[in-house]
Formats: structure tokens, sequence, C-alpha cells
């Protein structure tokens, strides 16, 4: 998205020209929304529904009517870009070197590497230039979300007692989800005609999946949140992170059964058990694991803190001791007295990207450098082993159920309230 002014000037740099010789004005490009004080152009709606239509037919999706389309994905970009905005003002960036070592895993997983994966990406239609920065506005997007939303969820250790002794919490430890979600959503301060509206399209589309509609379809033209244009799939997760509201409509489901809708402060929910899995692991894997965290500050800049996380990890690959860097620079105050050592780190007990590169690295080698919330990282793996579910590690597994359950309501709460107090102008 580009700001205004700077926009107007290179349209009229282009039209006036034109302007001279054929006395009359061409439109080459049209504002379709205005975002606080910025614009999103036809031209860039156009490239990401070309995106999105690409990936629709690989997939062999039906394809929504165009209207409804590009209007799912105007709002997804009006979303993205407020968010964007706040994590500038914010100070939260993701520099080359990340995105670089983020794309690598990326292709990683798809058994590439980086070179053949960004050829088979051009190779597809996609500037590559393009993917890139859609990957480093995602990966700055999650971190804001994580910094923001993740500090407003509050796990009691009462909740914690109580979610463990509920029948409903030893059996969602059982068992994984993958659900398909629609949300048909209520607007801040909603009237009752507004919410009779919004709950008559809910039961229209859930008399739809009865006489057999694809839910992914319906996901794509009707649903509000964030995962519309992924045909509703939200995704496998253990039974006890989903929400209590979405838990206990689908815990006698089978695959391919629905239940809503179900009333929230959101909206009406419509939910499609798409698989189920497994019993609650007894055997856990653990990782002992040290790292040092280098943290901005009055006298230190992101950019200075990330240039000594770099010095500091060749030293450690000429031989230097982890342990004594650790002990001298690591701004983790717990694990720095303790050459960094963060003792038995089970698998869901950091935050995510650290979480990821603990879960990837080889054992004895360091990690790439990193940001989370907290700072710049690395880390280095000791030793791994397995061990038996005790009580601390049920506990753990409770108070992340608790958060995540919180987490999808307290992120759609937050992405309202930032809608609703931005200026959004929708000329589509």
């Amino acid at each position: 998205m580009i700001k205004l002014p700077y926009r107007i000037l290179c349209l009229l740099a282009i039209a006036l020209p034109s302007l001279a010789s054929a006395g009359k004005l061409e439109v080459l490009d049209r504002i379709v929304a205005v975002v606080n004080d910025g614009v999103i152009m036809q031209s860039e709606l156009q490239q990401r529904t070309d995106e999105i239509l690409h990936g629709l037919r690989a997939e062999q999706q039906r394809i929504p009517p165009m209207d409804v389309l590009q209007e799912q994905i105007l709002d997804r970009m009006i979303e993205e870009q407020l968010q964007l905005d706040m994590a500038t003002r914010a100070g939260i960036r993701v520099d080359d070197t990340s995105l670089n070592e983020a794309l690598s895993g990326i292709a990683r997983q798809n058994d590439m590497t980086l070179e053949a994966f960004s050829a088979e990406i051009r190779r597809e239609g996609i500037e590559w230039a393009t993917f890139r920065e859609q990957i480093r506005n995602d990966m700055i997007i999650n971190l804001l979300r994580q910094r923001v939303v993740g500090q407003r969820i509050r796990i009691t250790e009462l909740e914690v007692d109580r979610f463990l002794d509920s029948e409903l919490g030893k059996q969602l430890f059982e068992s994984e989800f993958q659900l398909g979600h629609i949300l048909v959503q209520l607007p801040d301060g909603a009237s009752p005609e507004q919410i009779q509206a919004a709950e008559r399209e809910a039961r229209q589309i859930v008399e739809q999946l009865d006489q057999g509609a694809d839910f992914k379809a319906l996901a794509i033209a009707h649903s509000d949140d964030g995962y519309a244009l992924q045909g509703g799939d939200l995704g496998w997760r253990p039974a006890a992170q989903w929400p209590s509201l979405f838990s206990e409509a689908v815990i006698s489901l089978q695959p391919g059964e629905h239940a809503g809708p179900l009333r929230s402060g959101n909206g009406f929910h419509i939910l499609k058990m798409i698989d189920r899995r497994g019993d609650a692991q007894k055997i856990v894997e653990q990782f002992r694991t040290r790292h040092i965290l280098l943290k901005s500050s009055a006298i230190r800049s992101s950019e200075q803190s990330l240039a000594l996380a770099r010095e500091l990890r060749t030293r450690i690959e000429q031989g230097a001791s982890f342990e004594e860097l650790a002990r001298e620079h690591s701004d983790d105050p717990g694990s720095a007295r303790n050459g960094g050592e963060l003792g038995w780190v089970s698998s869901g007990e950091m935050v995510p990207e650290f979480e990821k590169h603990m879960l990837s690295v080889p054992v004895g080698e360091l990690s790439p450098i990193f940001e989370t919330e907290y700072g710049w990282h690395f880390l280095r793996v000791d030793e791994k082993r397995n061990a038996d579910m005790s009580e601390e590690f049920r506990r753990l597994k409770a108070r992340q159920a608790l958060h995540q359950r919180r987490y999808a309501e307290e992120l759609q709460n937050w992405l309202q309230e930032i809608r609703s107090e931005a200026y959004v102008d929708i000329r589509l």
C-alpha cells in the first residue's frame, strides 16, 4: 500500500503527458479503499485477486462470484494494513536475514532449495519480490499479534485447576480436531434488526449445508473471518485449545458433520468437523536448551542488538564458550546466570518462533538468529529425551489450552476494535 500524497504524484506524472497529447485524461488506476492516511489501489486488489484465484483453481475449489470474492479480499487487505501500520508505530520489523531464514524454512518444508523454491513461485506466475514482501508482512503481523493480543489474556492457577478437574478437560486432552469455520459477524453495538439479519443468514447457510452444499465454497463466499479464503479451514489443534464454545459443540461430531449456528459476542459461528484423531500422548519429547537474548533499549537499538547477536554467534562458532558469553551478554536474567540454560523444555512451552527453531536445529548446533516479541535470540539444543507426561507438564498444557481457547476470540475482538477506531472508506 502506498501513502496517498506519493501515489497521487505518481498518477499525475503518468497522466499529464497523456492529457497534453490527447486532450483528455485516461484513468490508469483507481482507489478502492482509503485506510487512515493511505490507500489501496485497484491494481493492488487485482494482483491479490489473481493470486487467490490461482490458488483456488490449483486446489479445484469452487470460485464464488467475483464481486463477493473481491469484497472478501479487500476486507483482508484493509485488516492487514491496519495491523502493519500499528506494527510500524510499535517499531516491529523483520529484516532481510530473518526473512531469508523463514523463506529457507518454507523451502525445506517443500523439500526444495531456496533457489528451486523461488523458481517454482515464478513458474506459478507470482513475482518473487511480491511473494517475499507478503511473507515479511505476515511475519510482522504475527509478531504484533503475539505482543498485543497475548498481553490481553490472563490465566490463573485456579482456572487451570478447574479445567484439569472438569470432565470436559479430561475428554479434550484425548483428541485433536481439524475444524472448518464460517463466521457471520456482528458490528459493535449491533441493533436487534442487525442481529436478526445475521442469524437469518447463518441459518440459511446451515440449510444449504444440510442439503449437501460445499462447506469451503460457502466459507469463501460468506465467512467474515480471516480464514475465509482458505475455505474456512482452521487447521489441526489439540481439542483442549479450541474456544470452549467450539469444543463443546463439536466434541461428539464425526468427520463431515457440522454444528451451529452458535452465537458469541462476535456473531454467529458454523463449524464443520473436517477430521479428528488420536489419544493423548503419554510420552513427550523434551529439549535441554540454552539461548542468548538481546533486547533493544534506550541505549541499544534493535539493529545494534541484531549486530551484537551476529557477533556473539560468530564467536561461538569460532570456539568461544556459549555459557560465558550468555552470562556476560544475555538479557534474559533467569537463564543468563546459568550460562543461557533454560533446562528441559517441552514442545508448546515457548513462543512459536522460538519453538520452531528449537524443534528444527540439530543437537549441538547453533540456530539461526531470529526475532520474537522479546528481542533477538539464537539457541542451541544440547540434548533431547522422551519423558513421561508429568503433572507439571499437564498443567502447562492446560494453561496453553486455556490461552489458545481465548486467543481466537480475543484476536477477533481486537481486530474489530482497531477497525472501528480507524478511518476506512471503501470505494469498490
